[in-house]
């Protein structure tokens, strides 16, 4: 049976850290500098691709379109008027409505993610009655923002860094996808107050300190500046929305050359492990948007050492990382965490911050291997959250543990999960496709459509797949006139035999895993592109030190057999053991026909399932 106890929310975690003894623009997707612009700095960082900055892509019916519609409704559907109390009780005006339980209750940070999603919502999905919400949300907060600029939820905030971002990103979003021209003064104003106020003492991250919040630290002192260190990012992106030096100078205080330095220091990076998982995740954005500002190599260089290292150190075969919340030494500790926590992954904070930094690095790289942590993410992690429900329950922790594993709610509602939720979501709008001077970027297989501007012509391009259950994607090119242009798509690194037809002939094209296959020619209207990538059961390691402890992927997949958690065969080749069913991604193993392997995403709330095995030799 499940010991609940395993799992610890960030609430606990943050509790914990005092005491423990061990452990745009690139807003919108460029930094190229935009003619009249004065935010731009022409020794920005270069960009080869561009996201479509949650405009001109729709989501068409299928898993993620449904999931994101209900999340929207969830947030939609929550009151206005308990989304402020604390906010108008602080500034002593009438203050109707319920108290939100749980996380949200004194931190406030919760209100910026979700002002932040809907800005983007409406972008995406030209939502006005989310964008109403929003900006009714925004004017009633303004009102209790205090003279001096503090505005944070009520006198004991906590954390105030932390807290400061998010208010930050809310801002900068309402304004830049929102047209909300009221949140520039706000922005202007609470980060005058934070550059008075704030603590600058920047501790650096420790075993017994993961969340970098000083020695000063206590439970009691919610003062400490736990977390600081993500702040850089959206001051970076304030910067380069207004031109406003401000934002870039006070950016610059939040860098973290302690950490960011190990990445390209030479040699395997090492830094103190035991560090909070997520947020030091997170903060390499941070080096992204330094990148995106300054152009100085070093950033670029950090981001993609960091992204190797965390590809070969730290990644679950979903794309996941950080169990307990925590880094790991790659000494074989990542296996052995199967065996020791419920808490694998921090899923919707985890996944956010995982399709930002993928996002960034394929902006700045123009290669397709990132694409792979993003497509991972999509479907094994905030693709296979239990959905927002209730009065805040939020999915947190993914299981991966050995025996008896279950998806469950966090106990506390309102975790820091119900923020990242969704902007983890609303962010698949920005992932499917990506655009530079010639090229058309298919980077996921996903139901959708985009309109893209192309030297004065409008082209279309819908996908039609039922992906990943099934191997092809169908594109139906539409441009207003015929255009010369290529059309590319990634090629997943496991990929084997990938091939492509045009108007129902095979194309000779050069498909090779981990990079972008081209499709070069004049489109004409009614153009249908078909692209095959064969999929077959394999099975992942989780480290190096455990070779025989796998799970089952096929093609970006991760399956988990229902109500078992012992490997039914032996043997490293699973097409010796398990048969399809006939089900799309269900396979059965003829020893055990009633528990059959199937995805991660499909498996509902409290049902146990098996995802690593230690495999029978």
């Amino acid at each position: 049976m499940r010991k609940t106890n395993h799992f610890v929310n960030r609430r606990e975690f943050v509790k914990s850290v005092a005491s423990a003894s061990i452990a745009p623009f690139l807003l919108s997707g460029t930094a190229t500098p935009l003619p009249g612009d004065p935010g731009q700095d022409s020794s920005g960082g270069h960009v080869f691709l561009e996201p479509f900055d949650y405009s001109g892509v729709r989501l068409l019916d299928g898993m993620l379109k449904k999931q994101y519609q209900a999340t929207r409704d969830f947030f939609f559907n929550l009151p206005n008027d308990d989304m402020l109390l604390g906010f108008r009780k602080r500034a002593g005006l009438p203050a109707p409505g319920n108290e939100l339980p749980g996380y949200s209750r004194d931190v406030g940070n919760a209100l910026g993610q979700w002002l932040s999603a809907m800005a983007r919502m409406y972008k995406a999905a030209g939502d006005k009655p989310i964008l109403e919400k929003a900006t009714y949300l925004m004017s009633e907060w303004a009102k209790t923002i205090e003279p001096d600029g503090y505005f944070y939820y009520s006198r004991r905030p906590f954390p105030r860094h932390y807290t400061y971002d998010k208010a930050v990103c809310s801002l900068v979003d309402l304004y830049h996808y929102g047209d909300q021209k009221e949140a520039l003064p706000l922005l202007e104003k609470i980060t005058d107050w934070a550059i008075q106020n704030l603590d600058r003492s920047r501790p650096n991250a420790t075993p017994n300190d993961p969340g970098g919040a000083g020695p000063q630290f206590k439970e009691e002192n919610r003062l400490a500046p736990l977390e600081w260190y993500t702040t850089a990012e959206n001051l970076y992106r304030a910067y380069q929305l207004t031109g406003n030096s401000k934002y870039k100078t006070f950016g610059d205080v939040w860098c973290y050359p302690n950490y960011w330095d190990m990445f390209t220091s030479g040699g395997e990076p090492t830094p103190p492990y035991r560090f909070h998982a997520y947020s030091h995740c997170l903060s390499l954005s941070g080096a992204a948007m330094a990148y995106a500002v300054t152009g100085e190599p070093k950033y670029l260089k950090t981001i993609v050492n960091a992204y190797d290292w965390l590809e070969r150190t730290q990644f679950y075969a979903t794309g996941g990382y950080g169990p307990w919340e925590l880094l790991q030494p790659p000494d074989g500790m990542l296996g052995k965490s199967l065996e020791t926590t419920h808490a694998s992954f921090e899923t919707p904070c985890g996944s956010w911050a995982g399709f930002k930094l993928a996002k960034y690095l394929m902006q700045f790289t123009g290669e397709a291997r990132y694409g792979d942590w993003i497509e991972k993410l999509v479907y094994n992690g905030i693709g296979a959250a239990l959905p927002m429900s209730g009065r805040g329950q939020t999915f947190y922790y993914s299981d991966y543990a050995l025996g008896a594993a279950r998806k469950v709610y966090a106990d506390t509602p309102f975790p820091c999960c119900a923020g990242t939720f969704p902007q983890a979501v609303v962010d698949y709008h920005d992932l499917i496709y990506f655009k530079d001077s010639s090229s058309l970027f298919v980077n996921l297989f996903v139901p959708s459509q985009v309109t893209w501007g192309h030297e004065g012509n409008e082209i279309k391009v819908e996908q039609d797949t039922s992906y990943p259950e099934a191997d092809t994607t169908t594109l139906h090119v539409t441009p207003t006139a015929s255009a010369v242009f290529n059309l590319k798509f990634r090629v997943p690194a496991w990929s084997q035999g990938a091939s492509v037809e045009i108007n129902g002939s095979k194309q000779e094209v050069v498909c090779k895993p981990g990079t972008w296959a081209t499709l070069g020619r004049r489109w004409n209207a009614g153009d249908l592109v078909k692209v095959r990538l064969p999929m077959s059961p394999r099975l992942v390691p989780i480290d190096k030190q455990h070779p025989d402890r796998v799970a089952v992927v096929v093609g970006p997949v991760v399956l988990v057999q229902e109500q078992d958690s012992m490997m039914a065969a032996a043997g490293r080749d699973p097409s010796k053991w398990m048969l399809p069913s006939g089900q799309p991604l269900e396979y059965r193993v003829p020893s055990k026909p009633t528990r059959p392997f199937v995805p991660f995403y499909r498996v509902g709330m409290g049902t146990s399932y098996g995802m690593y095995f230690d495999l029978q030799t």
